[in-house]
């Protein structure tokens, strides 16, 4: 038990979890010392943290954890608590679960003291990555700039240090502040020159910018950590299949990619693997799919659009979001009304949080699918998404973003569109709703045959009735019979 204690006293969690034989030497620990004491909730913390990072096990690891959580309080030990606190929000995020892992890191926060703030750390930077994902960069800030301002004062513990680089770095890239990424990245990886997700961050920063050789030298260095012995291997071989997609579809230019599929392969076959890391390898496999597709190859868009759709409306991947990749999914699927609808998501959620990078990209892919799917009024809409995202990757200086933008708006220029404008200016998925409503069509019921969310069904009523100036749907329905929308 004692050595055991001594294990779950080592000062990096994430490597903590990870020692060789943890798992068992804990698990026998418990044993040994009485049920529900003091010294097992103790234990019981370490445990927890081991089943979910290293073990794969999320129902065992919050069974142990909310064990210790209860002792704690039991035993009015406040630094039990945060800790297990920290720990329980260290564990939800390593499985997606970015509400619950905000919440238990922001109770640790709030609880921990002065002296105790340490122990809140893993929960700080869980909260401000969980904020992140979730589309919350201003409530992210503060805490992103605590872990950083706390890095630069504590830098002896060279691995916890650069670690605590990574929230800043990421909600730089998100915003487009490139110098800050840079300045925060560079600080973190003079700790750890290997840092998975700081490279990844990097090649990616280097590459949005137009500054590929910079870029091609951060991702060397993430390929040599895949050669590693270790947890870091597979932590840094799905970034790595992320990186080299990413790049490929940022610049054009196609290199690397069967090392990014062998990579990506390699993670999502380990059983055991987290949520939190396979998804950077399924990101990467899902681009490598666009990207074959793009060179005549066959696509496993299926299967990838169906592991998405249960992330919509978060960003993943540090510069990703998910509603854009499941509406590049949709397109290769042949399924342009469907993809239009993951794109406005998209679209909306980079508005609401700020986003502008991922934005300029979302109006740039929009406008591909409104070309390709050329409705009444598309290439005018796709005209508009290209005009901001233009004007979006100017300001933040993103070369290849810009010179892609441009050749397509010459094209829109030189072949305008000649669809006559719906009245109202209603949009033609806009026509198809009011065309269900005069139906008599429930919300729900257009939900369903448009194979769109109940709410987004809502948004398109709302705006009809706004459009329109109708107060209802037997007013609409008129409307639509007036302008010869009905049928």
């Amino acid at each position: 038990a004692a050595q055991a204690v001594r294990v779950a006293a080592f000062p990096v969690a994430p490597i903590r979890y990870r020692i060789p034989g943890a798992a068992e030497l804990v698990a026998q620990a418990i044993t040994l010392v009485p049920a529900d004491s003091h010294e097992a909730g103790r234990l019981l913390t370490h445990y927890g943290g081991i089943l979910g990072v290293a073990e794969g096990d999320y129902e065992g690891a919050q069974l142990a954890l909310g064990r210790a959580i209860s002792i704690a309080r039991r035993e009015g030990d406040v630094a039990l608590e945060v800790k297990t606190l920290a720990d329980t929000a260290i564990v939800s995020g390593q499985y997606l679960h970015w509400q619950e892992s905000v919440d238990h890191g922001l109770r640790a926060i709030k609880l921990a003291t002065e002296n105790q703030i340490t122990l809140s750390d893993g929960g700080r930077w869980r909260t401000s990555v969980g904020l992140l994902n979730m589309g919350y960069l201003e409530a992210a800030r503060p805490h992103a700039l605590i872990l950083r301002d706390s890095a630069e004062r504590r830098g002896v513990r060279l691995i916890a240090a650069s670690n605590d680089y990574a929230p800043i770095t990421y909600l730089s890239c998100f915003e487009g502040d490139w110098k800050t990424g840079r300045e925060s990245s560079g600080q973190g990886l003079e700790l750890s020159r290997l840092h998975p997700q700081l490279l990844l961050s990097r090649i990616l920063l280097e590459h949005e910018t137009g500054e590929s050789d910079q870029g091609e030298v951060f991702l060397q260095r993430l390929i040599e950590g895949m050669g590693r012995a270790g947890p870091g291997k597979l932590i840094a071989s799905a970034r790595a299949s992320m990186a080299i997609a990413a790049v490929a579809r940022i610049t054009g230019v196609s290199d690397g990619l069967e090392i990014a599929q062998a990579a990506g392969e390699a993670v999502v076959s380990v059983n055991s693997v987290s949520p939190n890391h396979a998804v950077f390898a399924k990101a990467g496999l899902a681009l490598l799919a666009l990207l074959a597709v793009q060179t005549g190859g066959q696509s496993a868009a299926e299967e990838h659009y169906s592991y998405f759709l249960g992330q919509r409306g978060t960003v993943t991947a540090t510069l990703l979001s998910c509603d854009r990749l499941l509406g590049l999914l949709s397109q290769t699927m042949g399924g342009p009304a469907q993809a239009a609808e993951h794109f406005e998501d998209a679209m909306a959620f980079c508005r609401k949080a700020g986003y502008r990078p991922e934005l300029a990209w979302s109006c740039c892919d929009y406008a591909d699918c409104l070309v390709q799917r050329n409705g009444p009024q598309d290439r005018t809409m796709a005209t508009a998404m290209l005009e901001e995202s233009l004007a979006i990757s100017t300001e933040l200086g993103m070369r290849p973003l810009m010179e892609r933008v441009s050749q397509r708006l010459g094209q829109a220029r030189v072949q305008p569109g000649t669809a006559p404008a719906y009245p109202g200016g209603l949009t033609e998925r806009e026509v198809e709703v009011l065309r269900l409503i005069a139906a008599g069509k429930t919300n729900l019921e257009i939900a369903e045959e448009l194979f769109i969310a109940e709410g987004t069904a809502r948004r398109h009523v709302a705006n009809i009735y706004k459009k329109t100036g109708v107060a209802n749907r037997v007013e609409a329905g008129l409307y639509a019979a007036e302008h010869g929308l009905s049928q």
